[in-house]
């Protein structure tokens, strides 16, 4: 009888190991998916954030432009209301144009043109040149040339160089 307990003392113990085991198992390889879950659901979770931030960012510049546009068609009525009633209100030839080319040169501004005005307008800025053009002797070569300053005793030594 004494074996038959230490049999099923012996087999209990196995048996509360073999549990206290798969536990341990499923722990160690089960926990990380369920956190790799987590993290994937959190994951999903902050793409619809962004993607909705996206969206009311468009939004909200597509606003703004909108409105923009109706504030500059706004000030372009203005002015062309102020142009209108200094053409038909003012008899001055001088105020006229003073007016005039105040309101024309706003309205150039805003659509990006410049016309002419009634008065002389000022020679426009250039841009600066990253070179020294040439002078007004059209026998000059330019800074660009690749004999430009060279004496004549200086070029016929490169070209005897290139000879020898």
């Amino acid at each position: 009888m004494e074996n038959v307990n230490v049999l099923w003392f012996v087999g209990s113990l196995a048996f509360l190991a073999g549990i206290v085991g798969g536990v341990l198992l499923y722990h160690l390889l089960a926990g990380p998916r369920s956190d790799r879950g987590k993290m994937e659901a959190q994951l999903v979770e902050l793409e619809a954030e962004f993607k909705q931030y996206q969206d009311s960012v468009a939004d909200h510049f597509n606003t703004t432009a909108h409105l923009i546009n109706k504030l500059t068609d706004s000030y372009k009525d203005v002015h062309e209301h102020m142009a209108n009633g200094a053409e038909s209100l003012c008899d001055d030839d001088n105020v006229k144009n003073k007016l005039s080319d105040s309101l024309i040169s706003s309205t150039a501004l805003l659509s990006g043109q410049i016309p002419k005005r009634r008065s002389e307008r000022p020679k426009p800025l250039e841009q600066p040149l990253d070179y020294a053009p040439k002078t007004t002797a059209s026998d000059e070569k330019g800074t660009l040339s690749e004999d430009f300053r060279i004496t004549s005793e200086a070029q016929e030594a490169v070209s005897s160089q290139k000879a020898s």
